[in-house]
């Protein structure tokens, strides 16, 4: 009896050990809000008590005390890896301070060559078989709060030992560290690259990129989980600069379903460091807010660097590095997480909906308006012929307008609405063609810059004057081709510095008698029955673009010359900046007339 009784004490006991065990256990999967949470504590000691092996990879850190628990470690006997962004020195230069500490004691390092960026932000614990990741960097404010709720960076620490997940990073890093393609030893690799875990198979719920795999582009894989929700979408992102993701959310919208955003200030009006694509943030805010999203922005002191996103249809939360921009889709160096854990995605639900009902840490968008347009050409009070090209720079926030065009200042009509030209920024002029003017007349046209979400600003007014006749035309225009060229409608052009032939750079860089900001090569063209007025600007005359992703710009040529003892003459334009490379069909434009099609080819 006495045997039975301890027999089953025993067994209740090893039942109650293991049940702890798995409490433990459980209790090792969360996850740390640094807006009010310390998470930086329970790194460093996860690094302290490391004994088997450390990985890290991560695009920049500013944490001395983080740097040195490793370098212990290190000195410990532990082996360590760490993959590094020596690039974002750049933009955070207390990041090469720690690399040096990292180089200085011996740590093994390795770097992306070159393309994408490393934007990991990953650290993986062997021994404890555990992996922490996150959508911040390892700075100060993204690991805990200067002030809690005040001032922070928004962001979420994944502490994680699911073995699916944990053994999967285990596999992508030992790929990463034996890649000598894209990477390169940045210090202390004396031996052979090797790996140091088993192969395990990648859990489908994480994405790593880059992935040759297409159906694993971030993307893709969020698109089509946008496309079927039903319920409800709420995103907080950093960074929204890709127009195909955003457009799934407009579908969203249409279809009924409520989408909610926080968003970052500084991603939506920003200094002029800042230009190209970037642009295209305000862009996509703007018409998300037009389409009916519900925004809000950032009003702590912090900053919004979090990315996640909540489909309530099916549960499923995605977090991870990868902003909404093409770099972060299938380019750089990303982890995200595509899960259905309820307890996950509970924990993002109450996390966005604290901040969209917190009046001090997010308030309502308010959409701003563009910068005044500046009229370029024609210039006020000259002379053009009976087709001109209106010119105009819209500045860094429109990205649309409206062209107004009368006999008169006061008596202006609308000619043209939500006309999309030129490119975003200042990097490139807007033109609108306008023909079939009356001659011997006066015209005066304006235009408004008007942003997706509709907000607008006035530019000046200019007026020009047609000339008394038009030039008498002996036949069709026509674009010269080049019967030697390596296509059939290969156009006859030339540089008109160097004259030698296509493929032309948009920049020339050999220009060495140029000594000013406009370095942009300069293209001959010929065209047949093509005949200015006496007095009307070569500007009359328009080249019409169409490059390699479709993009039509349409360029004022700034020369027109004959050429002796022939029936053609030359036309000057500049290649405009955001011309793409590869193969552009060219067609000239003037007294109503379009010529032939022809192409030729840029180059970088």
């Amino acid at each position: 009896m006495l045997a039975r009784i301890r027999s089953a004490y025993t067994f209740w006991l090893i039942a109650g050990v293991i049940l702890l065990a798995c409490q433990s256990s459980l209790a090792q999967e969360r996850l740390c809000d640094p807006s009010f949470e310390d998470c930086y504590a329970p790194l460093i000691q996860a690094v302290q008590v490391e004994s088997v092996g450390i990985d890290m990879a991560f695009y920049w850190i500013e944490l001395p005390e983080l740097a040195d628990a490793i370098i212990k470690r290190h000195q410990a006997g532990v082996p360590v890896r760490i993959t590094v962004e020596p690039r974002a020195n750049l933009k955070v230069p207390g990041n090469q301070v720690l690399l040096d500490r990292f180089k200085a004691a011996g740590i093994p390092m390795r770097y992306k060559l070159g393309d994408g960026i490393v934007h990991l932000k990953m650290l993986l614990l062997a021994g404890q078989r555990k992996v922490v990741f996150s959508s911040s960097n390892f700075g100060d404010g993204d690991v805990r709060p200067f002030t809690p709720y005040v001032n922070y960076v928004d962001g979420a620490w994944y502490f994680c030992d699911d073995p699916a997940v944990v053994n999967s990073f285990k596999t992508r890093y030992d790929d990463v560290w034996t890649n000598t393609i894209a990477y390169g030893n940045y210090a202390n690799v004396s031996s052979q690259l090797a790996r140091r875990y088993p192969t395990y198979p990648i859990d489908p719920s994480l994405n790593f990129l880059p992935n040759a795999n297409a159906s694993e582009d971030y993307a893709a894989r969020t698109i089509a989980l946008i496309d079927q929700e039903q319920q409800r979408i709420d995103l907080t992102m950093y960074r929204v600069t890709d127009a195909y993701i955003c457009d799934a959310l407009i579908r969203a919208v249409a279809r009924g379903v409520p989408v909610r955003l926080l968003a970052e200030p500084l991603e939506y009006r920003f200094d002029t460091s800042r230009v190209g694509a970037e642009l295209t943030g305000p862009y996509n805010v703007d018409r998300l807010h037009a389409a009916g999203v519900q925004i809000k922005m950032r009003k702590h002191q912090g900053l919004t660097h979090q990315k996640s996103l909540l489909l309530y249809g099916r549960g499923v939360t995605v977090f991870g590095s990868s902003n909404w921009s093409w770099q972060s889709f299938n380019y750089q160096e990303e982890h995200n997480y595509f899960t259905e854990k309820a307890w996950f995605f509970q924990w993002f639900a109450e996390q966005f909906n604290r901040k969209w009902n917190s009046a001090s840490e997010y308030e309502q968008f308010v959409p701003q308006p563009p910068g005044t347009p500046a009229n370029l050409l024609p210039a006020n009070g000259t002379t053009v012929g009976q087709s001109v090209l209106l010119s105009w720079e819209g500045g860094r926030w429109a990205h649309k307008y409206d062209v107004y065009l009368g006999p008169g200042e006061n008596n202006l009509s609308l000619l043209a609405s939500d006309v999309v030209t030129g490119t975003l920024g200042t990097s490139g002029s807007e033109s609108y063609l306008v023909s079939g003017l009356q001659n011997d007349a006066t015209y005066c046209w304006r235009v408004t810059g008007k942003t997706m979400a509709n907000q607008t600003a006035i530019g000046p007014t200019w007026c020009f004057r047609t000339s008394a006749a038009a030039p008498a035309s002996s036949g069709p225009m026509q674009l010269i081709l080049d019967s030697t060229g390596p296509a059939v409608d290969q156009v006859a052009s030339v540089d008109s510095l160097l004259f030698s032939r296509d493929p032309f750079p948009i920049v020339n860089g050999v220009d060495v008698l140029n000594s000013g900001s406009d370095r942009n090569t300069r293209v001959v063209v010929f065209v047949r029955n093509l005949q200015l007025a006496q007095d009307e600007p070569a500007a009359t005359v328009v080249v019409n673009l169409i490059d390699e992703n479709a993009q039509n710009i349409e360029v004022a040529a700034e020369a027109v010359r004959p050429v002796s003892n022939t029936d053609f003459v030359q036309v000057i334009f500049r290649l405009p900046t955001g011309l793409s490379v590869g193969t552009c069909t060219v067609r000239v434009k003037a007294h109503g007339q379009t010529s032939n099609t022809g192409t030729m080819r840029i180059r970088i």
